[in-house]
Order: C-alpha cells, then sequence, then structure tokens
C-alpha cells in the first residue's frame, strides 16, 4: 500500500508540473513570435521573417501617429489632479475588480454622454482613476494594517507631534507599499483599451487604442515593435514593483 501511494504521489506531481510547463509554455510562445516578428524587414507579417532588421523600430519611433499616442496614453496615467468626491470613490472602490469591464464602460458611456464628456481627457482620466483604485486600496491598505499602532504613539510620547509622527514613521514604512501601488495603477491605466474605445471618442488616441485601429484597418508589421517594447517596458516595472512590494 505504501508503495502504491508514493506511485500515485509521483504520477499526481507528474502531472502537476507538466501542466505548469505547458501554461508557461503557451504564455511564452506568442511573446517570442511576436518578438521575432518585430525585428522583420518585411512590409508585410511573415514568419520566419525572410529580411531582419529594425525596420518596424523606426516606423514606430519616426511615426507621430504613434508617438502621440504613447505621449497621451503616459499623459493620462500620470495624472495627479485632484479627484471630486474621493471618500465615495474609495468606499466603492473595488467594484471595478467586480464589474465587467466591457460593462462598467457601456454604463460610463451613458453617464458622459449626458454631461458632454465624451472625448474629453479629464472624462478618461476619471474613468482610470477609478480602475487604478482598487490596487492602491489593496496594496497600501494591506501594508497599513501591518503597521502597529503603537509606533505613533512611542514617538508622540518621545516629543514628536502627531503630524510629525505620521510622516516620520507611518508614511516611510509605507514608501514600498505606494511605490508598488503606484506602478500597479500606471499599467492599469497605459494599458486600459476598453473604456477608450467608449468614452475616448475619435480624436482621443491613446497607445491601446492605436493598436485597436490598427488592427481594424489592417495587420501592419509594426504592430509587432510596439508590442514587443510594451512587453519589456512592463517586464521592467513589474520587477521594480515587486523589489518595492517586498522592502
Amino acid at each position: 500500500m505504501r508503495a502504491r501511494a508514493k506511485l500515485f504521489s509521483g504520477v499526481l506531481s507528474w502531472a502537476a508540473l507538466s501542466n505548469v510547463l505547458m501554461v508557461v509554455l503557451l504564455m511564452f510562445v506568442p511573446v517570442c513570435a511576436v518578438t521575432i516578428l518585430s525585428f522583420s524587414n518585411e512590409p508585410f507579417l511573415h514568419f520566419p521573417p525572410a529580411h531582419w532588421g529594425p525596420r518596424q523600430y523606426v516606423a514606430f519611433f519616426s511615426n507621430s501617429y504613434w508617438t502621440d499616442a504613447v505621449i497621451k496614453s503616459f499623459t493620462i496615467a500620470l495624472n495627479r489632479s485632484e479627484l471630486p468626491y474621493r471618500e465615495a470613490l474609495q468606499t466603492l472602490g473595488l467594484s471595478p475588480l467586480i464589474i465587467p469591464g466591457v460593462a462598467y464602460a457601456l454604463a460610463m458611456y451613458t453617464f458622459y454622454a449626458q454631461i458632454h464628456l465624451i472625448g474629453n481627457p479629464i472624462g478618461l482620466i476619471l474613468s482610470h482613476a477609478i480602475l487604478a483604485l482598487p490596487f492602491v486600496i489593496i496594496i497600501v491598505g494591506a501594508a497599513v494594517n501591518r503597521i502597529p499602532r503603537e509606533l505613533e504613539l512611542v514617538a508622540m510620547t518621545l516629543g514628536a507631534s502627531r503630524l510629525r509622527a505620521m510622516i516620520g514613521i507611518t508614511l516611510r514604512l509605507l514608501l514600498p507599499a505606494i511605490g508598488a501601488a503606484f506602478v500597479f495603477a500606471f499599467i492599469t491605466s497605459f494599458d486600459e483599451a476598453v473604456f477608450v474605445n467608449f468614452i475616448g471618442g475619435p480624436g482621443l488616441i491613446t497607445l491601446p487604442k492605436a493598436i485597436f485601429n490598427s488592427v481594424l484597418t489592417g495587420i501592419d508589421p509594426l504592430i509587432t515593435a510596439v508590442a514587443s517594447v510594451l512587453m519589456v517596458c512592463t517586464g521592467i516595472v513589474m520587477m521594480v514593483a515587486v523589489y518595492w512590494r517586498s522592502e
């Protein structure tokens, strides 16, 4: 019986390892294919490329349509203006993780159409802030719960004011979590492609919408260069976020 149980456990372990390897393979094969295609010098998609070179990257960085879309995405993702009704947004902050994105975008389109915010960058910034808010609540909230309240009390008994104790102890301990939350919120906003197609209008072009429009009008090999740059940048930013989170 013991030998049979050991054999059964070994079979389960091998099956689990095989499933993990299969998932990893399915994740990385498309990434490798897109990266290879991004170094094609041909004007159309062909795998494997017959001619190699940086044609797609040169076209991407020299085309104002794509560079303007990147700048617009950074502008919206990094906007730091104060939001109205901030307390209400914090209370309902986790709802974007529950409600399907398309349903959320459709409801917001109906609301924005009534108040004439369709195609307005302010409207898109507000929607992206709502989408990114759950990451801030979850990451920073968990970090706050790990900080003992007694630390501030000790600092105040030693003569520090409440404000100085909060800034010098609580805020300093929260900096890694705040940095990680910022990274996740930024990536969520920068890569968002659903809301901008609903409420962005024809004149508000972010990078995800530019990619979507390019796919609709035809498959341009330049998209492979865009995808490769995005994957590399996102990977670097995620590693920074994980490092901050582990501090």
